[in-house]
């Protein structure tokens, strides 16, 4: 059950991976979501939501310590999952290897492992629950979604959104962590403090 399989097309996957997929496939699909997955989706590929919130936040003075970490927290993830572990990994997407599904987006051209979108939807909701838990919950609800949204269109294997999932609440953390070892109070630890005048000498 959980051993992985090559497919003729070169790419891994377990059974019960394929078995939940085809389950919404078959039972989960409507005209409804169809229509409704493909715009969830949308707005979370390259992080798009995620940054136009942090442009929001710029221009709101009691929202920079957030939106500092929220740049930060992008910032680590885009690294972290584009720039190495998807490269790494480098799977193949489930409708590269079923080719038989209709889908309702076009192919990604990255690697499927994890599922970025799913990943930065975590991350930043992670980052929001650090600042405000309501406000956090909410976007846990919205990263759910999300990564539901991937299963739904058939460009992402469940291992891909709930490894997503756990990495962008991990790198989340991570980044936070790193951001206030380089911020004190909302000021760079780094900034070079203005020279004292030397006392006159008598």
């Amino acid at each position: 059950m959980f051993r992985y399989k090559k497919s003729s097309s070169g790419g891994y996957y377990m059974d019960w991976e394929f078995t939940i997929l085809n389950f919404i496939r078959w039972n989960w699909r409507s005209d409804f979501l169809d229509k409704l997955m493909p715009i969830i989706s949308f707005l979370g590929k390259g992080g798009l939501i995620w940054i136009l919130l942090s442009v929001v936040c710029l221009f709101i003075k009691k929202a920079r310590p957030f939106y500092r970490s929220l740049v930060c927290c992008l910032l680590f993830n885009l690294v972290a999952c584009n720039c190495i572990i998807k490269p790494i990994v480098n799977r193949i997407r489930p409708c590269v290897m079923n080719t038989t599904v209709e889908l309702l987006s076009s192919v990604p051209f990255d690697a499927s492992f994890p599922s970025g979108h799913t990943l930065f939807a975590f991350a930043a909701a992670t980052t929001i629950f650090i600042y405000n838990k309501w406000y956090g919950l909410a976007a846990y609800l919205f990263a759910f979604v999300m990564g539901f949204s991937r299963l739904y269109l058939y460009v992402h294997f469940p291992t891909d959104v709930l490894m997503g999932a756990i990495f962008g609440v991990i790198f989340a953390i991570a980044a936070y962590k790193v951001e206030n070892m380089l911020f004190e109070k909302g000021k760079p630890i780094f900034r070079l403090k203005a020279r004292q005048p030397k006392a006159e000498q008598k």
